[in-house]
This record gives structure tokens, C-alpha cells and sequence, in this order.
């Protein structure tokens, strides 16, 4: 009983190690996004002299401007009889003051294809072209900060028979990793969203009219 027990125990944990060394057949390595005309790698972690995302504010613009989310990319791999496939950009604005969100129904997704292959079993998923304004349906009385909140998603298949999965890279697994949706803390840049001058002028003439209303109707 005792050598079957002891076989039995060997057994479990070389299918353990055998389980985590598929699981580690494939992941994400790198993520970047171009908004407003400047590359950013989502990590410090990751690769290249790019700035990170989030490490700076983006910067102030004027409501009607325009900070454009126009490209990214997600660098992945896949050895072992792994695959990966099904890239996608996650992203979601919102107010600075309100909380991110792990629900992926929060979340616009841009697709960016099944990849294609950058030697070394390496894969490369991304598009360009975007066109989305992170200034676009906000006009605030008062200068307001807003935030950007992104996600690199591929699927992926680690061979053995098992099923689909994915890959979430953000701030909790850079390199996924068993990443589910409930477990993110997305990549985030800030920037602040400011009225016109004139918005400025408008607002302090509602209030000096106001004023004005107030002393004539006292004064009869």
C-alpha cells in the first residue's frame, strides 16, 4: 500500500510539473500602444527605449481636440506545440475619480487579427489606422482629468488536447500567466480635458448676469 501510495504521489506531481510547463508554452512578452502620435510600451518591464504608458500624464487638451489611440501592438510565444491566435486591444475611458473596471463588457475591443509570425516562434498581433479620440463626447465646465484603461488580450492553445483560453497582460501579470478577467489591474494612462477660453468667458458671464439679477430684484 505504501509503494502505491508513493507511486501514486510521483505521479501527481510530474503531471503538476507537467501542467505548469505546458501552461508555459505560451504567453505575452510585450505590449505597445501609439496614442496621440507618441509610441508607448504598456510595461517598463517591457522591451525598448519607448516611454511607458502611465509613467507621465498625457498631457492637457482642449475640449474638440484630439488624442487619438491609432496603433498598437502585442508581441507573444508559443513553443512546445503551442499556438496563439485571436489578438485583441482592450481599452475603456473614464473618469480618473471612478474606479477601473475587471469586466470585460466595460471594455471596447479592437481587433488585431491572429498574428503573424516574427521568427523564433515569436508571433506579432496588431493594427494601425485607429482612429478613436479620447477627447471625443466630453466637454466638462472645468478642467477634468479622465483616464485610459488598457488590456493586451490573445487567445491561446497549449496543445495536449486541452481547450481555448487567453492571455490578459496588465499591470497584475506583465508576461501572463494565469490571468482571468476578475484578476486585472489594466494599464492606465491619465490626461486632462480643459474648456476653451471662451467657455471660460461664457461661464463668467452667466454668473455676472446672475449677479445683476439678483441686485435689480432686491433693489424693486
Amino acid at each position: 500500500m505504501k509503494k502505491l501510495l508513493l507511486a501514486a504521489a510521483v505521479m501527481a506531481a510530474a503531471f503538476v510539473l507537467a501542467s505548469n510547463s505546458v501552461q508555459a508554452a505560451s504567453g505575452i512578452y510585450g505590449g505597445y500602444v501609439t496614442i496621440g502620435g507618441i509610441k508607448y510600451k504598456s510595461s517598463s518591464t517591457y522591451a525598448g527605449s519607448e516611454p511607458t504608458l502611465g509613467a507621465t500624464s498625457l498631457g492637457s487638451f482642449a475640449i474638440g481636440g484630439n488624442l487619438v489611440l491609432s496603433a498598437a501592438e502585442t508581441l507573444a510565444f508559443q513553443d512546445g506545440g503551442s499556438s496563439t491566435f485571436a489578438g485583441a486591444l482592450a481599452y475603456r475611458v473614464r473618469l480618473s475619480t471612478a474606479p477601473k473596471s475587471t469586466n470585460p463588457s466595460d471594455y471596447t475591443f479592437q481587433d488585431m487579427g491572429n498574428g503573424v509570425s516574427i521568427g523564433g516562434n515569436n508571433r506579432k498581433f496588431d493594427f494601425s489606422g485607429g482612429s478613436f479620440n479620447l477627447l471625443s463626447g466630453y466637454s466638462p465646465a472645468s478642467p477634468t482629468d479622465y483616464s485610459i484603461d488598457i488590456v493586451h488580450k490573445i487567445g491561446a492553445n497549449d496543445g495536449g488536447g486541452g481547450s481555448n483560453f487567453e492571455w490578459l497582460a496588465n499591470l497584475n501579470s506583465t508576461q501572463p500567466g494565469n490571468t482571468t478577467w476578475g484578476a486585472i489591474n489594466a494599464f492606465t494612462a491619465t490626461y486632462t480635458v480643459v474648456p476653451e477660453p471662451s467657455t471660460y468667458a461664457l461661464l463668467g458671464l452667466g454668473a455676472i448676469a446672475i449677479f445683476s439679477y439678483a441686485v435689480r430684484r432686491r433693489k424693486s
